[in-house]
């Protein structure tokens, strides 16, 4: 057990620089697509990767930099917090758009910016990927898939962004860019340049080789500015911390790490430097951060040159850097993305040889997060059985303080379903670590490309309406009869397939096309500090990386379709309650007038109940899932998995679905995560939630499950009600499942904040699969929060 000074107070300079992070205004910087215009019409006729290689370079030698008060040095735009708008992945809402979302706020745009935005959308007005998807589809199948979003099918028909991408900080931290550089060199040496893979090899060692070497020379930038800003400075004690940081950037990220707080600038550096190229929202999370940076900590410990108080403060230097990085989302982006960053660290896990690897950093983390409170890094904790009781307590501890971290998952599961789906050895899965929201990679090892939400429960009301979409008249399916006439669930349920199965294929055909476009806008940078990019002399993009962590289809909305399912079978077709006419007559009235036919529909029987009359319908409703998902690899040819969580997709394409069988009324936020109860249907305690959870999902062979679970603070109360939810994180793993975060927080509390919002500028919440500040969701997301169960222990 470690001991820390109990104070838990957060210093007069971290304090003083979170107040600043949080009242920063929302910045758009326009200096990168500036700098990308000129670029691409420079290089017009060279390949991709060296234009991009170009744009990043610049960018590392142009943009505008500044140190503040937090020891180390870099952030992603010239603001303290901003973000650059990614025009070639979807630009033609930022034409007509007046609203530009941070994670925190809508972006100040100036007039300046705007003219910027304007060029940029122009120049990328047919080309981005989106638009040249949608053309393609419209060609192809004749499909619309901004209709497809419009009716709520789902989400991110094409990426967001780029491929996730976890460097190898291991290798970095021993090696440094030099030696990335140096290996770049080997490589470049065995070349046939006659050869045409040989020629495709040449462009990128060059392109990774210029990115590399751009950020060095930001690295070097820093240094300079903190060399001018020491020989201007009176203080000593701040004048000798600048000439550390001149040292530092000096030598990392270019050298091998020698001590803690070099490993810890050198990886900020290099997390910046993805972030540069793809700033966009779940890039390059920490992953293991306490494993690569335990041996610098331990020896500068063991040689008395940094204590645990010295060390927490830096950590939260570190936490705030992350918290300052920001994407630029659209509306339509921003509904299902919400506030979250995804950058996760994950603590305790396995060593390569299976021993359990929690270590006194993990400790010093969980300490630092505690004090500080931000929404990032979203903390996680790999579990396992012989984890530490006094540990896994502490972390109770930073449950109870409301942000919703950390979240558990179970580190076995996981295991298991990379080696189900990738060939690797077994010491290498045991590195897994969490990204996104729930999934897991192999950091340094692995890409991890996501192909979108898809919402299951409007593929019921389109079997209930033969195809069309209620909410628009729209005919988006094909005609699977009129539901009236059918005599048994069992053809009902053959029509609901019939609609599940189509989609499903469009929904892949469609991403798997948007991947492959993609392919036009290489990852240079990123790709250089992952394995085995190098030595395969290919983009991440074009599959350089060892693994393939690729998320499939995300499933979003299927415990409302089994509720709903259930609903049918028992109502209309076991107990005849219902007749199909009265129960689409209630939905299309959104219940009003049909008050007892919603009634009817709410008592029916629920998921989450430890009931197997509603799981079971869920569990062949996701094994349909994957059986149709499985038809297909992912956009380069290689095996992939489907995916089970929410992100706020259930919000997103809420909107856009009808009243359900499940008695949920039109237009509201679906069900939260993958295997979380219907807000008020949970009604057995939360026993019976997991085991229903652990039932529905087969986590080997999907990318994992999602549950969310809400506590009033009162019962995880005192050392019994921390052990009574351990015992319960237990038996949910012990049973199968594979992840859980709690929300403990008064739901009192987060309707006062709904109405003064000023007074809980700082207040955090867990939503699904991250933590965000309450008052930066949308209304309906706070109010799906407040409406979910308020679980205690009976």
């Amino acid at each position: 057990m470690v001991q820390i000074m109990p104070e838990h107070q957060l210093s007069e300079r971290v304090a003083r620089l979170k107040d600043r992070l949080l009242h920063a205004t929302p910045r758009i910087d326009t200096q990168k697509i500036q700098i990308m215009l000129e670029v691409y019409r420079e290089l017009e006729g060279q390949p991709n990767v060296i234009k991009r290689a170009r744009v990043f370079e610049r960018l590392c030698h142009e943009k505008k930099i500044f140190i503040d008060d937090n020891p180390l040095a870099g952030t992603l735009t010239q603001f303290e917090y901003g973000g650059y708008p990614i025009p070639e992945v979807g630009c033609r809402w930022m034409k007509r758009s007046e609203s530009f979302a941070l994670q925190r706020g809508k972006a100040v745009v100036s007039e300046d910016d705007r003219t910027w935005i304007d060029r940029a959308a122009e120049f990328w007005w047919d080309s981005n990927v989106f638009n040249r998807t949608r053309d393609v589809i419209l060609q192809t199948h004749g499909v619309d898939i901004g209709l497809l979003q419009k009716c709520g099918c789902g989400t991110e028909y094409t990426p967001g962004g780029y491929n996730d991408v976890t460097p190898d900080y291991h290798k970095i931290l021993a090696k440094g860019i030099n030696g990335l550089l140096a290996e770049i060199d080997q490589q470049r040496a065995k070349l046939d340049i006659g050869n045409p893979d040989d020629i495709k090899r040449f462009y990128f060692y060059q392109a990774a080789s210029m990115a590399l070497k751009g950020l060095i020379s930001l690295a070097n930038r820093y240094a300079a500015l903190a060399e001018e800003m020491s020989a201007r400075e009176s203080d000593p004690k701040r004048r000798a911390e600048l000439e550390r940081l001149a040292r530092t950037c000096r030598w990392v990220p270019a050298n091998p790490a020698r001590d803690f707080f070099e490993a810890l600038q050198s990886v900020w550096f290099v997390h910046l430097g993805v972030w540069i190229e793809g700033p966009f929202v779940l890039n390059c999370p920490p992953s293991r951060l306490t494993q690569y940076l335990y041996p610098f900590f331990e020896k500068d410990r063991e040689t008395g040159r940094i204590t645990d108080e010295e060390a927490i403060e830096l950590l939260q230097y570190y936490f705030l850097k992350i918290n300052g990085l920001a994407q630029v989302l659209p509306p339509h982006g921003f509904a299902w993305s919400q506030s979250r960053l995804g950058q996760h660290v994950c603590l305790g896990g396995y060593t390569p040889d299976g021993e359990d690897a929690t270590n006194h950093l993990d400790w010093l983390v969980l300490e630092a997060q505690q004090r500080l409170r931000l929404p990032e890094p979203l903390v996680d904790v790999l579990y396992h059985n012989r984890m530490s009781s006094d540990f896994l307590m502490k972390c109770v501890d930073l449950i109870k303080t409301g942000i919703g971290q950390p979240a558990m998952h179970n580190i076995d599961k996981a295991i298991a379903s990379h080696l189900h789906h990738e060939k690797m050895p077994l010491e290498e899965a045991r590195n897994v670590s969490v990204i996104g929201c729930v999934q897991t990679q192999i950091p340094g090892y692995s890409a991890t490309p996501w192909e979108g939400g898809f919402n299951t429960a409007k593929m019921l009301e389109l079997a209930l309406n033969d195809g069309k979409d209620p909410l628009t008249g729209t005919q988006l399916g094909p005609h699977t009869g009129d539901p009236a006439t059918f005599k048994t669930y069992d053809e009902f349920y053959a029509a609901y397939l019939k609609q599940l199965e189509h989609f499903i294929t469009l929904q892949r055909t469609v991403s798997r096309t948007a991947w492959n476009i993609m392919r036009d806008f290489p990852l240079p940078f990123a790709s250089a500090t992952a394995n085995d990019c190098i030595a395969t002399g290919k983009d991440v993009m074009d599959g350089g990386i060892r693994y393939n962590q690729a998320n499939g289809t995300t499933f979003v909305a299927g415990i409302d379709t089994a509720n709903s399912l259930a609903a049918i079978k028992k109502l209309v077709y076991e107990d005849k309650k219902l007749t199909m006419e009265r129960l689409k007559e209630a939905l299309a009235a959104d219940f009003v007038g049909y008050e007892d036919v919603q009634r009817m529909c709410l008592e029916a029987p629920k998921y989450g109940n430890d009931d197997d009359y509603a799981d079971s319908i869920a569990r062949n409703l996701f094994e349909a899932c994957y059986r149709f998902h499985q038809r297909f690899p992912d956009y380069l040819g290689r095996p992939t998995k489907p995916e089970a969580y929410s992100v706020t997709v259930h919000f997103a394409v809420g909107r856009f679905t009808g009243a359900l069988p499940s008695g949920r009324k039109a237009r509201v936020p679906l069900t939260d995560a993958s295997v979380s109860a219907q807000p008020g249907t949970d009604k057995n305690g939360p026993t019976a939630l997991v085991k229903s959870a652990a039932r529905v999902i087969d986590t080997t062979k999907w990318g994992g499950n999602h549950l969310n679970m809400k506590f009033h603070p009162s019962a995880l109360a005192g050392i019994e009600g921390s052990r009574k939810l351990l015992s319960l994180v237990k038996t949910y793993f012990d049973l199968g499942g594979f992840h859980v975060q709690f929300n403990c927080v008064k739901s009192e509390t987060l309707r006062d904040a709904q109405l003064h919002p000023d007074k809980y500028r700082d207040l955090v919440v867990r939503v699904a699969g991250f933590s965000a500040f309450f008052i930066h969701l949308d209304r309906q997301v706070q109010d799906e929060i407040i409406k979910r169960t308020e679980l205690s222990f009976r």
